[in-house]
C-alpha cells in the first residue's frame, strides 16, 4: 500500500467472467476467494439453470479482479433453440473506475430506445426493440431501488454491440475474448470518456425478460444493474450461427 505522500489514484477493475452449462431445477454458484472455496445455491428463476463462477479479489493491487458468472440456459419452451442444449451464461462483470481528466467533457445522452444500432457480425433483426426492452426493465428495477434511470448512450451501444458480435462470431461468452481489448479500452476506443464502468454479459436467453430475470437473480449482475452511481448504458444483442443469442450491458459514469 503506498504511503500517504506517494498515494495516487488507482484504476480499479473488477472482472466477472462466466461459463455456464445446463443444469436442472436450481442455480448453483461456486466461488473461489482468497479465503477458500465456497458454494452458494440459489433458487432458479428458469426451469433449468446452472451457474458456475470463480471469484478472486485482491484489493491491494492496481487491478482488482473478480471472476463470476451465472449461466442460465432457458429450456426451449416458447421458442425453439438451434441446439438441443443451449448454454446461457449471464456475467456480471467489471466495475472499473479511473480518475476524470480535467479537460474531459460530460457525455450527452441519446434517446433510450433509438441508439441501439446493429453493427455487423451477428446483429439480428429486432435487436433494437429487445435492447430497448432491456433498458426499460433495468430502469424499472433501478426505480424500485431508488436509483435514477439510465440513458442509452450511442458510444456505449457501439462498444456493447461490437463485443456482443464478437462473442456471437466465436460462439463464446466472455468479457474479453482472445486478442480482444479490455472493456475499458473498448469503451474508450468507441469515443466515450468515462470514470466508472460495469458490464454484464449473457448467452442463451431468448428474450429481454428472461435475461433480466437471470441477471437480477445473481448478486454480481444485480449489483451492476442497481449501482446508483451509473448514469448511462449501452446494450448489445447478437445471435451466433448456431442460434445462441448473446447479450451485453455496458454501464458507465461519464467523466
Amino acid at each position: 500500500m503506498p504511503s500517504p505522500s506517494n498515494r495516487r489514484t488507482r484504476y480499479i477493475l473488477t472482472t466477472i467472467g462466466a461459463l455456464g452449462l445446463i443444469g436442472a431445477g436450481s442455480a448453483t454458484i461456486i466461488a473461489g476467494t482468497g479465503s477458500g472455496d465456497r458454494e452458494i445455491s440459489l433458487a432458479s428463476t428458469t426451469p433449468d439453470t446452472s451457474i458456475t463462477a470463480d471469484a478472486v479479489t485482491d484489493a491491494d493491487t492496481t487491478d482488482t479482479s473478480a471472476t463470476e458468472s451465472p449461466s442460465a440456459p432457458t429450456s426451449p419452451s416458447a421458442s425453439a433453440s438451434a441446439s438441443a442444449s443451449p448454454k446461457a451464461s449471464a456475467t456480471p462483470s467489471r466495475t472499473q473506475s479511473k480518475p476524470a481528466s480535467s479537460t474531459a467533457k460530460r457525455r450527452t445522452t441519446a434517446p433510450t430506445r433509438t441508439t441501439q444500432a446493429p453493427s455487423g457480425g451477428g446483429s439480428t433483426p429486432g435487436s433494437s426493440t429487445a435492447a430497448g426492452e432491456v433498458l426499460r426493465l433495468v430502469n424499472v428495477e433501478r426505480a424500485k431501488a431508488g436509483c435514477s434511470a439510465l440513458s442509452s448512450e450511442s458510444n456505449l451501444v457501439e462498444a456493447a454491440q461490437k463485443h456482443t458480435d464478437l462473442q456471437a462470431d466465436q460462439n463464446t461468452m466472455s468479457h474479453q475474448l482472445p486478442g480482444e481489448a479490455s472493456m475499458g479500452d473498448r469503451v474508450t476506443a468507441a469515443g466515450y470518456k468515462w470514470r466508472g464502468l460495469g458490464e454484464n454479459v449473457a448467452a442463451g436467453y431468448t428474450s429481454a425478460a428472461s435475461v433480466m430475470d437471470g441477471w437480477m437473480n445473481s448478486p454480481g449482475h444485480k449489483a451492476n444493474i442497481l449501482n446508483c452511481g451509473f448514469e448511462e448504458i449501452g446494450v448489445g444483442i447478437a445471435k451466433s450461427s448456431s442460434g445462441t443469442q448473446y447479450w451485453t450491458q455496458v454501464f458507465a459514469t461519464p467523466a
